[in-house]
C-alpha cells in the first residue's frame, strides 16, 4: 500500500512540473510576441514621424494636372505605392491614377523618392474638374493643396 502512495506522489509531482513548464513556456512565448509587436510598431511610428512631403507646384489644365512633390522628410519613399486623391467642387473624393514623369535629382537610389528630391507627377483629370488634390505616401503621410 505504501508503494502505491509513493507512485501516486511521483506521478502528481511529475504532472505538476509538466503543467508549470507549459505555463512558463506559454508565458515566455506570449511576452516575446508582445515585445516583437511593440518593436515593430515603434519602427512604424518612427518612420511616420520622419516622413514629410510637400506639394511645390500644382498646375491644372482642362485635362491634365501637373504636380511637383518634394520629399521634405528623412524617409525613402517608393513612388509606385503613392496615391493621388482629387475632389471636385462637391464631394465625393476620388482616388485617381497618375504617371511618374521622373525624379530629380535621382542619383542616390534610382527609382526611389529620396529625401530632398522632387517627384514630377502627371494626373489625367478629364471629366473631373477638381478644386483640391491630395498626395498620400504608403505610410499615410499626406500633402494637399487647392487648385
Amino acid at each position: 500500500m505504501a508503494f502505491a502512495n509513493l507512485i501516486g506522489a511521483v506521478v502528481g509531482i511529475f504532472l505538476l512540473l509538466l503543467v508549470a513548464y507549459l505555463l512558463v513556456g506559454a508565458t515566455l512565448l506570449t511576452a516575446e510576441t508582445v515585445m516583437a509587436a511593440q518593436r515593430d510598431m515603434t519602427e512604424v511610428h518612427s518612420t511616420i514621424l520622419s516622413t514629410s512631403i510637400s506639394i511645390n507646384s500644382a498646375i491644372a489644365t482642362n485635362e491634365t494636372l501637373y504636380l511637383i512633390i518634394k520629399n521634405d522628410g528623412n524617409t525613402i519613399i517608393d513612388p509606385d505605392k503613392m496615391d493621388v486623391i482629387i475632389a471636385p467642387h462637391l464631394p465625393p473624393q476620388f482616388r485617381i491614377s497618375w504617371v511618374n514623369d521622373g525624379i530629380t535629382p535621382d542619383g542616390i537610389n534610382p527609382g526611389l523618392f529620396d529625401p530632398g528630391e522632387y517627384l514630377n507627377m502627371t494626373v489625367d483629370i478629364t471629366g473631373y474638374n477638381p478644386t483640391w488634390v491630395k498626395v498620400v505616401t504608403p505610410n499615410g503621410i499626406a500633402a494637399s493643396t487647392y487648385l
